[in-house]
């Protein structure tokens, strides 16, 4: 079969970024045909350079296009050039609701399934619940839903063809490294919705009880962070670094005692199965598709995004650390049984026959 995966772009850094390349990566080794596509970037992302697999496509308007395409939810990208590297695609494949339109309409056009992940975060601005973007997706060969929660988001607003694949962790071999007592680790862009800030404010409350406690944050600034610079913490205890390679944050991972990221606004949240990997115990965000993903009191706790609660959930891991440590071996068992690459790959796989039976069957009426 002959794929194309669409990203706008497709650094290395965020997760649909890395879910394009794991994707790539694990349909090629089940013996497809894979093409990733993207935005030639205005600037360098990580990852991007040195990709000599991926189609870098041009946007109109040059540079100043690209940065307007990158930033925002537009489609500068032109219909003449996705149809050419979409020519002779068994299927479309578009992550992130990113060109999503220009992407159906040559999908349309070159004959090939339309396949979308749209990652929709209602209430979030731009979250892919408009009425433009429900019809696009009831139009679909099929759209790929990362948990249940989601999967019945979409049907509930008349979306058929619905599939449910989940995510895998993105997480090299861990290093050989001792634990440390008390470090809690929080990875994600450092978003107010993300929990950062809450978490920033819960600090001050676990240093009360527990002085020996360390954070460790990951993960690129919010765009704010950059104009006012007073706002960064100056405690030697939180330690704040900016994006890192792979292996700088799998040995964060490693020397960590509990994972923290109490989001408000998650599709699934492929850290916590990176965590889990580590053998940590997760504090995740009280909201539907994270309550589904992370079990309560089973591998992980449920805070609203508020500093006393966040407080809370980090001493009551740090005073039982039998009851951590008990949490962390039950993710990393359900890591390995449900949500590895190979096994995402397959459900996208049979999601894509089924796109493809649906579309011969529309043909013929």
């Amino acid at each position: 079969m002959r794929v194309v995966i669409a990203k706008k772009t497709l650094s290395t850094v965020g997760g649909s970024e890395t879910f394009a390349r794991a994707l790539d990566r694990e349909l090629r080794a089940l013996g497809h045909d894979v093409a990733l596509v993207g935005m030639r970037p205005a600037w360098f992302r990580p990852g991007i350079a040195d990709d000599a697999r991926s189609t870098f496509l041009d946007v109109r308007f040059g540079r100043l296009g690209a940065a307007i395409d990158g930033l925002l939810p537009t489609t500068l990208v032109r219909d003449q050039d996705l149809r050419r590297v979409i020519s002779g695609a068994d299927v479309v494949h578009s992550l992130a609701r990113e060109w999503a339109g220009a992407l159906e309409r040559a999908a349309r056009a070159e004959g090939a399934a339309f396949v979308e992940t749209p990652l929709v975060h209602p209430g979030q601005p731009f979250s892919g619940d408009t009425a433009s973007d429900l019809a696009r997706y009831r139009r679909a060969d099929a759209v790929i839903a990362l948990t249940n929660w989601e999967a019945t988001w979409y049907r509930e607003r008349g979306v058929s063809h619905v599939h449910v694949t989940g995510v895998g962790p993105n997480l090299v071999d861990l290093p050989e490294v001792a634990r440390e007592p008390a470090t809690i680790l929080f990875v994600g862009r450092k978003e107010v919705y993300k929990g950062y800030y809450s978490l920033r404010r819960a600090a001050r409350m676990v240093w009360r009880e527990r002085a020996d406690a360390r954070f460790v944050a990951i993960g690129q600034p919010a765009w704010f962070a950059q104009i006012w610079p007073i706002l960064a913490m100056r405690d030697p205890r939180w330690v704040d670094h900016d994006v890192v390679s792979e292996r700088v944050k799998a040995e964060a991972l490693a020397r960590a005692t509990i994972f923290a990221m109490p989001s408000d606004h998650e599709t699934f949240g492929h850290t916590y199965l990176e965590a889990w990997l580590a053998g940590l115990p997760v504090i995740a965000g009280d909201i539907a598709p994270l309550r589904e993903v992370v079990r309560e009191g089973v591998d992980g706790l449920h805070v609203r995004n508020e500093p006393r609660p966040i407080a809370d959930a980090v001493l009551a891991l740090l005073r039982d650390p039998e009851r951590a440590r008990w949490m962390g071996v039950q993710g990393r068992a359900r890591v390995l049984r449900e949500f590895t690459w190979p096994a995402v790959a397959k459900r996208t796989e049979a999601a894509y026959e089924l796109a493809r039976t649906n579309l011969r069957a529309a043909a013929r009426k």
